[in-house]
């Protein structure tokens, strides 16, 4: 009975294990290559960064800035923003040096993110854009990347007034730059099921134990 108690307790944590939510994808993640380079043209601060189309809904939790070389972002903060393609601004937040890590495919540097409240994005154009000035943050220029299947990236986009402003202008490429994190996802049913079965199979070997 002993051994069947701990079999079915470890089958629990297994289950449980199952339900734990999926580490959240990044929108969009650098791939090796490119160039870190500071922004020639951004003093007094411009907004640049990225367009793309949603092709199926998502719905993301966080912004967040590359970091190039994880070393920080060469000033206290950097402001990111994210429109629709009617100019309306969907989210907006500020990344620092203390942001959360997460790691990128590109091993030249890491993604620096701060939350934001569950944000759906039907289908349709955005604009996604980040502060930059003339020394910092580097932005990584020719990168590859990748996406997440449902969203395309069509081109690189700049503001045309400094400050955090929606970057309707087009770039010769993209900047890469701020991204999205998508929000985590909900257990599936089948690992909830199994979780439910596991805990009631432990608690009847244990009422059958106190007979």
């Amino acid at each position: 009975m002993r051994n069947l108690i701990k079999s079915l307790a470890s089958i629990a944590v297994l289950a449980a294990a199952l339900v734990s939510p999926a580490q959240a994808d990044l929108v969009l993640d650098l791939t090796p290559g490119g160039t870190a380079t500071p922004c020639g043209g951004c003093s007094g601060g411009v907004t640049y960064g990225w367009s793309f189309t949603v092709r199926d809904a998502i719905t993301i939790d966080g912004l967040g800035m590359w970091d190039a070389g994880a070393d920080g972002l060469g000033q206290p903060s950097v402001q990111i923003g994210l429109w629709s393609s009617a100019g309306a601004l969907l989210a907006s937040t500020t990344v620092t040096n203390g942001s959360t890590q997460i790691a990128s495919a590109n091993l030249a540097g890491e993604w620096l993110f701060e939350s934001i409240a569950n944000l759906t994005l039907a289908a349709g154009d955005y604009r996604i854009g980040a502060v930059f000035t003339s020394a910092t943050p580097l932005a990584q220029v020719g990168s590859p990347y990748t996406t997440i299947a449902g969203v395309a990236l069509t081109g690189g986009v700049q503001s045309t007034t400094t400050g955090l402003a929606d970057p309707t202008a087009q770039f010769n490429f993209p900047i890469f730059g701020p991204t999205m994190r998508l929000a985590n996802t909900v257990p599936e049913p089948a690992s909830v099921v199994l979780v439910g079965m596991a805990l009631l199979a432990v608690g009847a070997a244990g009422r059958r134990r106190n007979r």
